[in-house]
């Protein structure tokens, strides 16, 4: 999957699109509307990009779940290998440290994450300070070029940012805000 990524001045444009787009057998989920003024995007019916897009929670999280797990490996088997606890450190304690600490680093790395933005788009959000659109399209390799050469065609207002975007969305349900 790749996720175009297109620039508009005008919210008609962008609307224009998506329904054309929605028309030749894209999915509401598979686009998303990135602009300063969200409501306005949504009062039109479009998709607007949720916090899991807008946000590095997810690389947060899993870049999190990497460091405590790791740590945590660390701690078990320092406290394996000393006998902590006069002996009572076992392999019980060994999996529970570990579980632990890839928990709370899995949280504090989503939290972290939450609080900034997406590392993909973060060069693009001073055209939504300045009241510009985004729209992102995840589309299917095979239908990559077909879909870039119809929006040149019948879309000249947009135009192409990028086609390197890729943020993971593992479930269906954090795909849309609607």
């Amino acid at each position: 999957m790749s996720r175009l990524l297109y620039k508009s001045d005008k919210l008609k444009h962008v609307q224009a699109t998506y329904e054309d787009l929605k028309a030749h057998g894209i999915k509401d989920s598979d686009l998303h509307v990135i602009a300063k003024k969200q409501g306005k995007v949504m009062r039109r019916g479009l998709n607007t990009a949720n916090f899991w897009y807008k946000t590095n929670v997810l690389n947060g999280s899993f870049k999190g779940f990497i460091v405590g797990t790791v740590i945590g490996l660390l701690i078990a088997t320092t406290l394996y290998n000393m006998q902590a606890l006069n002996g009572l450190y076992s392999t019980f304690g060994f999996v529970a440290t570990t579980i632990l600490l890839s928990g709370f680093g899995t949280w504090l790395g989503g939290l972290l994450g939450l609080e900034s933005k997406n590392y993909k788009l973060r060069k693009y959000y001073n055209l939504v300070e300045e009241g510009k659109y985004l729209l992102l399209i995840d589309v299917k390799e095979r239908n990559l070029k077909p879909v870039v050469q119809s929006i040149h065609q019948n879309h000249p207002q947009l135009t192409l940012l990028s086609d390197e975007i890729e943020t993971v969305i593992p479930f269906d349900f954090m795909q849309t805000s609607h």
